[in-house]
């Protein structure tokens, strides 16, 4: 092998670096030295490492000589070198081990620190389950040591629906995207996982005869739980939110619900305004106290959905139904969100709104007690 030149030759584009060593030979490029011994010993230097690599590669057996010529082939193909590759494998050697924090001790720092951020009770516990699931099959690995391949394919064996799928790469990336911000990881391996394709299906709501057939059945049949249907079909508040929900919180007079943060999702105190047909409905039961939500309020309502004689309950559908007829009503989609409980409008054309005709809407705001009704709960509150 033919012994490369390294030759010191002046420099004279740089007033204080007069001397430059020529090392793209061996694809190290040029260095530059302020004074020419400086330079001589540098290049010594290098020859005599270039000398104790040629006596060590003579010493190779044919077995190593092979491995590294296959390796740089390989290697040429995505254009590096067997450094580059050096590198790369030192590099995430020593994050492991320097970070030996294993699976399980960051799913508990983190479920700590989201906890200590005020996150609502709903968020944690879906949070701690789903790591917990992750943690059964990683829980004793380091963090820097888990692969996009492995998590990409830890997805894919998960039994569920796409939609389950989603909710694991979700809060299994909060884990992930923790350690980035404490330094722990360069990246987030989740964002290089697949994502799966979610069906486009429209969200299950109530058309107006169904919601009125539903109000009305409550009034007849056990009007304690038409507060709850009614204010989670027309103030689209959840159903954790509305369980959590008390008289006191419902201002009639200044015409708002107020959800405060510690029964709140997101955890962020948010006002919902009282539309007039639903100002209608709760006017009856001014000055209640305590739940909003009866005692037995399940069973209640299956009596309820009985004798309103619904052949279908969509899942959240009174959620659904108000932001789907409430877009349609006034078009307005960051308003929607903010009264949804959600930072932009993405979240309310994704999953909750569905298409309404304007006519549509208009009757469903129109939805308001009868006087047969107004008799109904007047007879129930005297007995």
């Amino acid at each position: 092998m033919k012994k490369p030149k390294l030759v010191v030759r002046p420099y004279r584009h740089s007033k204080t670096h007069k001397w430059c060593l020529d090392l793209r030979s061996l694809g190290k490029g040029r260095q530059f030295f302020r004074h020419k011994s400086d330079a001589d010993a540098e290049r010594t230097r290098q020859l005599t490492t270039l000398e104790r690599h040629g006596r060590e590669a003579v010493g190779l057996s044919q077995r190593e000589l092979s491995d590294f010529i296959t390796a740089k082939r390989e290697l040429a193909e995505y254009d590096k070198t067997i450094n580059d590759a050096t590198k790369f494998l030192i590099n995430h050697l020593e994050r492991v081990r320097r970070c030996k924090i294993t699976v399980a001790q960051l799913a508990d720092e983190v479920l700590k620190a989201k906890r200590k951020d005020g996150m609502s009770a709903d968020y944690l516990s879906d949070l701690k389950l789903r790591l917990a699931r992750f943690c059964r099959d990683f829980g004793d690995r380091p963090i820097a040591a888990i692969t996009v391949e492995e998590i990409d394919n830890w997805l894919r064996d998960l039994e569920g629906s796409p939609k389950s799928r989603a909710n694991y790469r979700a809060n299994i990336g909060v884990m992930f995207s923790y350690a980035t911000k404490r330094g722990i990881l360069d990246s987030n391996p989740i964002s290089r996982t697949a994502r799966p394709k979610l069906p486009d299906n429209p969200p299950g709501i109530f058309n107006v005869d169904e919601l009125r057939a539903l109000l009305e059945a409550a009034n007849c049949v056990s009007p304690d739980v038409l507060p709850m249907l009614a204010i989670g079909a027309f103030a689209g508040l959840r159903d954790a939110e509305i369980q959590r929900l008390d008289w006191t919180e419902v201002d009639l007079a200044r015409g708002h619900i107020e959800v405060k943060a510690a029964k709140a999702k997101s955890a962020r105190r948010r006002i919902v305004p009282i539309q007039p047909n639903l100002s209608e409905w709760l006017r009856r039961y001014s000055g209640k106290k305590g739940r909003v939500v009866p005692v037995g309020a399940r069973r209640k309502l299956g009596h309820v959905r009985n004798a309103a004689g619904l052949t279908r309950w969509a899942n959240h559908g009174l959620r659904h139904s108000f932001a789907s007829y409430r877009f349609a009503a006034c078009q307005d989609a960051p308003r929607v969100a903010a009264e949804l409980g959600h930072t932009s409008p993405q979240m309310l054309y994704s999953t909750y709104r569905e298409l309404v005709l304007p006519q549509e809407a208009e009757r469903y705001w129109n939805i308001t007690p009868t006087d047969e009704t107004n008799n109904v709960v007047a007879f129930s509150q005297a007995r």
